[in-house]
Order: structure tokens, then sequence, then C-alpha cells
């Protein structure tokens, strides 16, 4: 029901002010796989919609264990981890920079090796997300070594992987 409501923007100071990041956070390791997934979409539809709400992400430690995660889950999982952690670093670079800093960019390469082309394509645009901030986040994308990954998901046949690739 968060998940749902996040996606209007009437709710979401009502959903802040209830304190829905702390309730959500302990949903992320629920012994439910569908649970987890929900709460991550949740929490990156909550982000999305401005920087305070990212910034909250960030302080409320949740980055981290979604980055943890990505490496162990299912696609669906990942899709979701990708789309908070694109999120919260579309924001601004010190934002960006907390998701280089928990680790989220060795995670995101892997994720970009992935069977599931909305995974690769979840992956690619958390990456495109963290590296328009600045050269600094654009060589530590490079650093981690999205690039050639990246040429590969050009040549993938999904029309919508292969525009996000390349952007």
């Amino acid at each position: 029901m968060v998940a749902e409501q996040a996606t209007k923007p009437q709710n979401i100071e009502t959903l802040q002010n209830a304190g829905i990041m702390s309730l959500l956070r302990p949903l992320l390791l629920d012994v439910v796989p569908t649970i987890q997934q929900t709460a991550a979409l949740a929490l990156g539809r909550l982000a999305n919609y401005n920087d305070d709400l990212a910034e909250a992400v960030v302080k409320g430690d949740i980055l981290p264990q979604l980055v943890y995660s990505l490496a162990e889950q299912n696609c669906v999982y990942k899709k979701a981890a990708a789309f908070v952690l694109r999120a919260v670093g579309k924001h601004s670079p010190q934002l960006a920079q907390a998701t280089v800093d928990c680790g989220a960019l060795d995670s995101l390469v892997i994720c970009l090796e992935d069977f599931d082309p909305g995974v690769k394509e979840a992956a690619a645009w958390a990456l495109a997300y963290i590296a328009r901030h600045n050269a600094e986040l654009s060589q530590a994308v490079v650093d981690a070594g999205a690039v050639p990954l990246l040429v590969l998901c050009i040549q993938e046949p999904e029309t919508a992987l292969k525009r996000i690739a390349a952007s």
C-alpha cells in the first residue's frame, strides 16, 4: 500500500511525517521476497520524489543494505534496488557520492552482466544518474569497469537497454 501511495505527490508529506523510512527499512530484510521487493520499490519512489527523501534514505543507512542485497537477490529485487540507487543519486553530486561511498558502483557493474535485460537497464540508469553530476563521479563509474559492459549492452537486442546504455 505504501508503494502505491508513494506514486501520488499529495501523499508524500503524510508518509514522510509518519516516519515511513524507518518503517520500510526492516522490510528490506523480510523473509518474504515480495515484501523485500515492494519495500525497495516504495523507498525508490519516495527517494525519487525529492532530495529531502533521498537524503533520508542515506541517513537511514538503507543504501549499504540495498547494495549488499543486490548480489544475493532475484531480478525483481535487483531492479527495485537499482531504482533506489538511481533515485537517490539523481538529486545532487553529494547524494550520488553517497551511493558511490556505499559500494554501489561495483554492484551496479555486476548487474550489467545479469541475464535479465531489465536488471541491466536499471543498473545502466543508476550509473548514468551518478555519472552525470561531475567529472569525479564520471571517472568513478569508468574506474568501476562500467564502460566495456555498457558497450556490450548497446549490442543487446532490447531497444530500451540500448538507449540507456548509449546515454
